[in-house]
């Protein structure tokens, strides 16, 4: 199951890195040949423009690759508590359902949509105990 999670949240990364980047490749190819096709009276000066233009675009790409870094780590950050707690909802319904432990604890640590999810399983745990509670009676 780990390796799903692992897979589908790569290959999202990668998809937007090529996104990105055949967005950027456009960009400068198109800035480039607008460049190019300005008529200038003097050679050197397009040469000067286009030593500029290369210097800004390579500080702009340094920019982005060190934002899609720092991106990267916060998304895997989220990406790693969203899966602790998707883990903690699992292993409560597995006991829940294969072994009947209704004294299972479910504790969730990060987001508030778990936390509802968790209450709602908690109260259905209750229906399970005072259910197996007539069952037995009879």
């Amino acid at each position: 199951m780990k390796k799903l999670k692992n897979d589908i949240f790569f290959k999202i990364i990668l998809i937007f890195i090529g996104v990105f980047f055949f967005l950027f490749l456009i960009s400068y190819g198109l800035s480039k040949h607008f460049i190019l096709s300005l008529v200038l009276s003097e050679p050197h000066l397009i040469e000067e423009i286009l030593d500029a233009f290369n210097l800004v675009w390579l500080k702009i790409s340094l920019v982005f690759f060190v934002l899609m870094i720092v991106t990267y780590f916060i998304l895997k950050s989220l990406r790693n508590r969203v899966y602790e707690d998707l883990d903690v909802v699992s292993e409560y319904i597995y006991e829940i359902s294969e072994n009947k432990n209704y004294q299972k604890t479910l504790k969730i640590k990060h987001y508030s949509e778990f936390l509802k999810i968790a209450v709602g399983l908690k109260n259905i745990t209750k229906r399970l105990v005072q259910k197996d509670k007539k069952s037995s009676k009879k």
